[in-house]
């Protein structure tokens, strides 16, 4: 590990320290309640991690605490898709889409692809449901110091394909080994089946790695927003402002789920540069008590 890496590593999990002890901590995330009169429908509004002018009101102003009012399909979907997200961890030994979490909630899903890069220790999977007619890229978050240590390199590296563009080169460097591995199989499958449509799924690291990996379908393959949807939770900052303003310039939905008090998304520090993009969405379960895996406290109803 070099001098920068084991500095920056070291200062990132001071920081998270110091965040988790203010509150009462279930695991290994703190517990979050929406502060009063934050505007909540179901359970999710717009997240104060993003500046406020991110977020604009139906007459598209920017207001103070303006919410992102949703409806009970728009919870279910999140829901839908952030078990999927989870499964991400689960090992498939079977070479099947079984597991002991969610796979029984997707009948007729099938595992393509589990995938381990051989540099970052990145996981994930590839499935495919005929009767959804879906793709599914999923990639987890992270579980080890390898993965953490890139997390915590917080250094910029170029990102050619939008001028002036930035991203935090740890994500960069384990998107690249993951995209070997996953943008061939996935380009295959969808030219096989050219009515489906691919879901990039994320959490945590994985879902700042699904956008990228996104993106590259989005240049590469010509995969746009009747192709191609993004949810991601617990994301952190990827890039710069000008990378910020790129994604939002893309005829691609990106869904953006947090736990308000979850330290990873205000990792890749506003103070040195670093900017979400989109629309964040706040969630917390009916106790208002989101802990390590959120993702089952929130999606297991």
């Amino acid at each position: 590990m070099t001098q920068f890496n084991f500095l920056s590593f070291f200062v990132a999990v001071l920081l998270a320290g110091q965040v988790a002890n203010t509150l009462p901590t279930t695991g290994e995330h703190p517990t979050q309640t929406l502060p009063a009169g934050t505007p909540q429908v179901f359970g999710l509004a717009t997240n104060w991690t993003t500046p406020v002018n991110s977020s604009l009101g139906v007459n598209r102003v920017a207001r103070p605490n303006d919410g992102l009012a949703v409806s009970a399909v728009d919870v279910e979907t999140l829901k839908y898709y952030g078990r999927l997200a989870s499964v991400s961890r689960c090992s498939f030994s079977t070479g099947k889409f079984e597991c002991s979490t969610f796979c029984s909630k997707y009948p007729g899903t099938t595992l393509i692809k589990f995938f381990n890069t051989p540099n970052t220790n990145t996981t994930g999977y590839i499935a495919r449901n005929d009767a959804n007619k879906a793709v599914y890229v999923a990639f987890r978050g992270s579980t080890n110091i390898n993965n953490w240590v890139h997390d915590a390199e917080f250094l910029f590296t170029k990102y050619s394909p939008a001028r002036g563009a930035k991203v935090h080169s740890g994500f960069y460097k384990t998107w690249q080994d993951a995209r070997n591995i996953v943008y061939p199989i996935v380009v295959k499958e969808m030219g096989r089946n050219p009515d489906y449509k691919l879901y990039m799924l994320g959490h945590s690291l994985g879902g700042a790695l699904t956008v990228l990996q996104a993106l590259d379908f989005y240049q590469n393959a010509g995969y746009d927003s009747s192709k191609m949807a993004v949810y991601t939770f617990g994301q952190p900052r990827i890039g710069n402002p000008a990378f910020s303003d790129y994604v939002d310039s893309l005829d691609l939905p990106i869904y953006r789920t947090i736990n308000q008090n979850d330290v990873v998304p205000h990792m890749g520090p506003e103070a040195i540069g670093y900017k979400h993009h989109g629309t964040e969405y706040w969630i917390e379960n009916s106790q208002g008590d989101v802990g390590e895996c959120w993702w089952q406290c929130v999606f297991v109803s």
